[in-house]
């Protein structure tokens, strides 16, 4: 698990399943391009620099996918809690720390889609044009 400091309060990112990485990308569709150049780089870029364009990317989303997206990263996130133990941010479907606001939200997305998806996105241009030597042959 990586671990990160937003606005002075520890958190870890954590793995996100192959399923919920699956569902993620389905919710994503319609911005996939756009993600995929935010993403590909996600490992020489600091996740605050990816905040303005992925807020204009998960903008264009309908409001169920976008919500699934964010709390499904959520689902493996944890924060620092008072004699240094560790509690998740979401458990059971609610959120459990209710001063999170919207930027801690989008950092806490953005570092839990570039570590679990980076990969992906790098990817996916070998992946796109293995598929079409494959049409072609």
């Amino acid at each position: 698990m990586k671990e990160v400091t937003i606005k002075g309060v520890d958190w870890r990112i954590g793995t996100l399943n192959a399923f919920a990485q699956m569902y993620i990308i389905k919710r994503a569709a319609p911005v996939l391009s756009k993600l995929q150049g935010i993403f590909q780089g996600y490992d020489q870029t600091s996740p605050e620099a990816v905040l303005g364009p992925l807020g204009e990317a998960i903008g264009q989303l309908p409001d169920e996918s976008l919500e699934y997206v964010c709390n499904a990263c959520l689902e493996v996130c944890e924060r620092r809690v008072p004699g240094g133990g560790w509690a998740p941010v979401r458990k059971n479907g609610a959120l459990m720390f209710h001063d999170l606001d919207l930027l801690t939200l989008l950092s806490l997305t953005a570092h839990t889609l570039g570590d679990n998806l980076a990969s992906f996105f790098r990817e996916l241009p070998s992946l796109t044009q293995a598929g079409a030597e494959r049409e072609t042959a």
